[in-house]
């Protein structure tokens, strides 16, 4: 059974393209390597990865809703 990654970023192209790279390098390590990105319809991976040639997995998603900064362990 061959390796399976999923990779998720998008929404902006500053979490999407450090996926791609790291897409790209893990097929020139493993031909045979199953990579899945996992984002929205609405980001820019779904016009971006089809032409990167890799498959797009859509879920629903959106921001989170409240306060602008969270402080854990406060």
């Amino acid at each position: 059974m061959g390796k399976k990654v999923v990779i998720a970023g998008g929404g902006t192209g500053g979490h999407l393209y450090p996926g791609i790279a790291l897409a790209k390098a893990l097929r020139r390590h493993d031909m045979g390597i199953k990579i899945n990105f996992v984002g929205t319809k609405q980001g820019i991976e779904s016009k971006v990865l089809p032409i990167e040639g890799f498959s797009l997995k859509t879920i629903h998603s959106s921001g989170l809703t409240g306060k602008k900064g969270i402080i854990f362990g406060a």
